[in-house]
């Protein structure tokens, strides 16, 4: 007997609308037997997701997603019921994952994530790039670690804290680590070493060739911070300016080219950025690493960026609102000088009241370090 037929024709046409209605990425259907879901999501792939983009294991019963043989995707074969081809979590994404939509990288901990910093997810960061949080022993090295040899065990190097138990009596420490700047080592085979290179702008500095300082998050997009503590990039100061909106186009080369309609560019910086940063800024430097050397002003996060090859730099535009303008009038030593380029009238290098002069870091209390004749404080960021 056909009972459709017999149904009300009121009835037929409403079962025909609210079919009509779902989306059309999911099959019409009802229920089994067994409380699972006739209907089914359109797609193929492979993988092990349930269908339904929420946490658990499948969503009407023992089935995967339709009640039926099968994956969750309507399609026969494999598959994810996510509709996307490839492996799949079935939580409607591409890519693994758990089934309830979440996405590891966007910024938001989710269930079954320990962290998200978003871009600022990886290896060397607080949270990795799995969206768990970086600790001691793990293998990666931390931003507050000094080594990580995959152990928690004193004497091999690395301590059960992760700190360093082998560098040299000499090094200079930037927090818990020993970047290139500090090591005692020439990496460079210059013959000159550390903080008398006049590429290491400081201890939190892990390249002595280049002006590049080589530290977690520099060049990791278009947006920089405070160039001058040890994770420039990191944008935890509360400083940021974006490469798009210097007229010179220093960022041209790395996917940031100049763009005059950019709505960023007129953004005050806040007063904690003004504070924490300027004190770290070398005499005629801007807060964002555009420095003036030898009458023209170059960017210093270039791969080739160097004192003996200002060629390789990029031209920059001078950030008016955040820096230290060198004053040679006032004895003061500007950014790629040494003692030797004091005006003869001058004894020593000018410092604000308050700040040590210095030649070297011997000059300076331990935890500060001599940049262009004045002792700073090491800052780790």
């Amino acid at each position: 007997m056909n009972t459709l037929s017999n149904a009300p024709m009121s009835s037929l046409r409403l079962s025909l609308i609210l079919c009509a209605g779902l989306s059309l990425s999911i099959a019409c259907g009802g229920t089994n037997s067994e409380g699972e879901a006739t209907g089914a999501e359109t797609g193929p792939g492979e993988g092990e997701g349930e269908g339904d983009g929420d946490s658990g294991d499948n969503d009407g019963g023992t089935g995967e997603g339709d009640g039926d043989t099968g994956d969750g995707d309507g399609d026969p074969g494999d598959g994810d019921g996510d509709g996307d081809s490839g492996d799949g979590d079935g939580d409607g994404d591409t890519g693994d994952g758990d089934g309830d939509g979440a996405t590891c990288g966007d910024g938001v901990i989710d269930p079954g994530e320990e962290c998200d910093d978003g871009d600022e997810n990886g290896d060397t960061f607080a949270c990795l790039s799995d969206c768990t949080n970086n600790v001691c022993g793990d293998g990666f090295e931390g931003p507050d670690e000094g080594c990580d040899d995959a152990n928690t065990e004193d004497g091999d190097g690395c301590s059960a804290m992760c700190l360093l138990e082998d560098a040299a009596p000499e090094a200079i420490y930037c927090g818990n680590k020993v970047y290139e700047c500090g090591d005692t080592i020439d990496n460079d085979m210059d013959g000159v070493i550390d903080l008398f290179d006049p590429e290491c702008i400081s201890p939190c500095d892990d390249d002595e060739s280049t002006f590049e300082t080589n530290l977690p998050g520099q060049n990791n997009d278009c947006k920089g911070d405070c160039y001058f503590d040890d994770n420039s990039g990191g944008g935890d100061d509360q400083c940021e300016w974006n490469l798009k909106c210097d007229p010179e186009n220093p960022g041209a080369e790395i996917g940031c080219e100049y763009d005059p309609n950019f709505n960023m560019c007129g953004v005050e910086l806040p007063q904690n950025c003004l504070d924490f940063c300027t004190p770290l800024v070398p005499n005629g430097c801007d807060c964002f690493g555009c420095c003036e050397i030898e009458g023209q002003f170059v960017y210093l996060d270039g791969a080739e960026c160097s004192l003996e090859n200002l060629d390789a730099c990029q031209s920059c535009t001078f950030f008016e609102n955040c820096n230290n303008p060198c004053e040679p009038e006032l004895c003061e030593l500007c950014f790629g000088q040494d003692p030797d380029d004091l005006p003869p009238e001058c004894d020593e290098p000018g410092c604000p009241d308050g700040v040590t002069s210095c030649t070297d870091i011997s000059d300076c209390e331990i935890g500060w370090f001599c940049q262009t004749g004045c002792c700073v404080p090491i800052e780790p960021g």
